[in-house]
């Protein structure tokens, strides 16, 4: 596929994103997956197509359930040619959904490049920046593949006790591993000389007097293998993963979930389809989605109103929280309760980079990580840290680690409709200054720092760096977790409180973090746990 080219025309088109229906004359009305759904069947909407998006589909696929998934992002096929998404060292418009500017990599985001439906969307809050996926496939296209499961220990310091930690050990964990394909990194690729930054961090690790946690990775390491042959496009090989793997080895969930969701004969996904409100269907249990049509520059084509009986939230933790704390304060959804919005979290995020490391960790780094390490004996509680591969340039990149630190705290935000600006908006009460992430985080920065390098006799070495204004810290996260927590706004299995037929299968769902871990797994999981409530309540 070729890179969007910038022009004239597409920014004036781009333009168009401001005007309301009005200007588009009478809205279309459709029931949801069909012109006319079958005589007494059910219909279902499923708003984003990430992780529990992707679940939902399937499993009301599967029973039969006429079913439309609404993703505002486009399809991104892999091409055999290796361009299908933008590089970070080289993003265009494929990088950012409608910005004039890259996100992710610090050295380019000053960078101009063509507004476009690109896959990656960072939603600017009141103290903290929360990354989402846009796309078929949702976040699933540019997170880092990390899909680890949480231990029971630190999982019920954060979950309620109604979700059973064993009951998602013997039958959700395996199956959401099971349909996105995970597996550790292999012990051959371990030993390449591409993945010499993963044996550093393992020293690392054993220069802490720690223990290497191995866990698994959304990766189909038979394509990582084909890179380093030379008949892939290098992409995992590379550190490349933010905007989405040009190999094809990241198993996103339109390589599994979604292409078996459509393959039931019962599920339609509608790409470029941007759900901009939900109300209550008059006279009738079920609901109406209004939804913008646009193009792949953002250009509105027409408004459509679609009508089904079932509706699930999957549009990632601040969408799914702001289209429902807007219907709820514009009187379209008048029954839900007090939490919607509420308990927004970063899963404890707090990204670092070690500079002027003793070990070579190489440039363009082979990833996508190998594992974590876990700390139960600082004075601030658990902490794990993990490393992500990265691509750096040559002159600062040999001696360069990205490592992201995850702790458990009770910090939380909120996603709170704004009548000012007419929309919603992510509010982070806790800056630098006063954050508990960002305190705990430094201090076990310096701890890692003084056990790993000083004690080795490196004292200028591995220095960690973590300034907000550069983006690391708890600046921004990619894990934004909560909003429409479960047993607060919704219930244990993800009903929405005062809806009966409306269901939140994303990390809205998850109350605040996914306990030291990445938190795909979890949320496809939940996710599965979720559907199967459903269906056993409404088979």
């Amino acid at each position: 596929m070729d890179s969007p080219r910038l022009s004239r025309r597409a920014v004036l088109r781009g333009a168009a994103l401001g005007l309301g229906a009005a200007a588009f004359g009478p809205l279309a009305t459709h029931t949801a997956a069909a012109q006319a759904a079958p005589p007494g069947g059910k219909t279902a909407i499923v708003v984003g197509s990430g992780f529990g998006g992707a679940v939902a589909a399937l499993r009301l696929g599967m029973a039969g359930i006429e079913t439309t998934v609404l993703e505002r992002g486009r399809r991104w096929p892999i091409d055999p040619a290796g361009n299908t998404f933008a590089t970070l060292d080289a993003p265009d418009g494929r990088a950012s959904w409608l910005h004039d500017r890259p996100y992710i990599n610090p050295l380019t985001q000053l960078q101009p490049i063509q507004r476009y439906v690109g896959v990656v969307d960072e939603v600017r809050g009141n103290g903290i920046n929360s990354v989402y996926g846009a796309g078929v496939g949702g976040g699933s296209l540019v997170f880092g593949t990390y899909t680890p499961q949480p231990r029971r220990r630190d999982f019920e310091q954060v979950f309620p006790r109604q979700i059973d930690y064993g009951e998602l050990d013997r039958v959700y964990y395996p199956r959401a591993r099971a349909s996105l394909g995970t597996s550790p990194l292999p012990a051959d690729l371990l030993a390449h000389p591409a993945y010499k930054g993963a044996r550093a961090w393992l020293a690392d690790v054993a220069d802490y007097g720690g223990q290497p946690s191995f866990h698994d990775f959304c990766v189909d390491w038979d394509l990582v293998r084909a890179e380093l042959a030379g008949t892939r496009r290098a992409s995992v090989t590379v550190g490349e993963g933010p905007y989405g793997i040009n190999s094809g080895a990241k198993n996103s969930v339109d390589h599994n979930y979604l292409p078996r969701a459509e393959a039931t004969g019962n599920v339609t996904v509608l790409p470029l389809h941007e759900v901009v409100e939900i109300r209550e269907t008059q006279g009738r249990s079920g609901f109406e989605v209004t939804v913008k049509r646009i193009d792949e520059y953002g250009t509105v084509l027409e408004h459509k109103r679609l009508v089904a009986d079932y509706l699930f939230m999957a549009a990632g933790s601040f969408y799914t929280s702001a289209l429902l704390v807007t219907a709820k304060a514009k009187g379209a959804l008048p029954r839900l309760n007090e939490h919607v919005g509420k308990g927004f979290g970063n899963n404890g995020d707090f990204l670092i980079s070690r500079t002027l490391t003793h070990r070579e960790y190489g440039a363009k780094q082979a990833g996508p990580g190998v594992a974590a390490l876990y700390d139960d004996d600082t004075p601030d509680g658990t902490v794990a840290m993990s490393w992500q591969a990265a691509p750096f340039p040559e002159i600062a990149g040999g001696n360069t680690s990205t490592n992201l630190i995850q702790l458990i705290t009770a910090e939380r935000g909120s996603i709170d409709y704004n009548p000012a600006l007419g929309r919603a908006e992510l509010n982070y009460p806790h800056g630098e200054a006063d954050s508990d992430v960002d305190a705990r985080g430094r201090r076990f920065a310096g701890r890692f720092h003084d056990r790993a390098d000083v004690a080795h006799g490196y004292p200028a070495n591995g220095i960690p760096v973590y300034p907000r204004l550069a983006g690391f810290g708890s600046a921004a996260t990619f894990h934004g977790l909560g909003g429409m927590v479960m047993g607060r706004a919704c219930s244990y299995e993800g009903r929405v409180a005062g809806y009966d037929n409306m269901y939140v299968v994303d990390g809205s769902l998850i109350p605040g973090s996914t306990a030291l871990v990445n938190p795909s797994l979890t949320i496809t999981a939940v996710a599965e746990r979720c559907m199967d409530h459903f269906l056993a309540a409404n088979g």
